[in-house]
């Protein structure tokens, strides 16, 4: 029974790492749909010993209760028959990464997951891509934003959206930076001229309210010499952005 499962759920390991990157023993189970912990791991230690992934604990005494991460070694390039230089570079640059950078990759996990769960209950389609996935786009803004994603009501209603997290250590400049970087790819209207559709709903999740707080106030000062008066963009802290709480950016008038 556990021989048989594994053809199926081991290449599905590998993808989820290969779009997320980082994931936990937890997320995978849970995107997996897995009824226990045990069986994940039973298939995560198969893909160790294979040398397909690798895992990374927590050396600190005080975070030694954290569970493994999980990333793609370099044996994972020619089972996933993975051609892409970019991919191919970052795979092997994997095990160096910062701890910003994993946790980042994992919250992106957690929101899919939540996301999916969500458009379960509310009888939604979801289609998610995570950079790994919009890397083939070149019409996409770049640098290329955490997430693209749709959901279809049972109307066949579309609502398409841009996912940005904001890092808790982001320097102000770098978020004016992106944010200038949306106004010119809203100016010159390459999404709409390449898809057909109307321009995405931005969605900003901050690491805490202050930042929360600085994209309102920015928003506000730079608005009427923007373009986003064109768009709808949101923003959100992380708990309210798993509660679905989402502020409307667009300055009051």
């Amino acid at each position: 029974m556990v021989k048989q499962k594994t053809t199926t759920i081991q290449p599905l390991i590998l993808q989820y790492l290969l779009r997320f990157r980082f994931l936990t023993s937890i997320k995978i189970q849970k995107l997996l749909q897995l009824n226990s912990l045990h069986s994940t791991n039973y298939y995560l230690i198969k893909l160790i010993r294979q040398q397909l992934i690798g895992s990374l604990y927590s050396r600190t005494k005080e975070q030694s209760f954290q569970p493994a991460i999980y990333y793609l070694k370099s044996a994972s390039i020619k089972q996933l028959n993975i051609t892409d230089k970019k991919i191919i570079k970052r795979i092997y640059k994997e095990k160096s990464k910062s701890k910003t950078f994993i946790d980042h990759s994992i919250l992106i996990a957690d929101y899919y997951i939540f996301l999916n769960n969500d458009s379960i209950k509310t009888k939604q389609t979801l289609n998610f891509f995570t950079k790994s996935d919009l890397l083939p786009h070149n019409y996409l803004i770049h640098p290329l934003p955490d997430a693209y994603f749709s959901r279809v009501d049972k109307k066949e209603n579309i609502k398409r959206y841009f996912l940005e997290i904001i890092d808790e250590n982001s320097p102000r400049f770098s978020i004016r930076k992106r944010i200038d970087q949306y106004n010119n790819y809203i100016e010159n209207k390459t999404f709409e001229k390449s898809t057909g559709y109307k321009f995405p709903t931005i969605l900003f999740i901050c690491p805490n309210q202050t930042i929360n707080n600085y994209l309102k106030k920015y928003f506000e000062k730079i608005w009427d010499e923007s373009n986003f008066d064109e768009i709808s963009i949101h923003s959100a802290t992380k708990e309210d952005a798993f509660n679905g709480s989402w502020h409307n950016l667009k300055p009051e008038e």
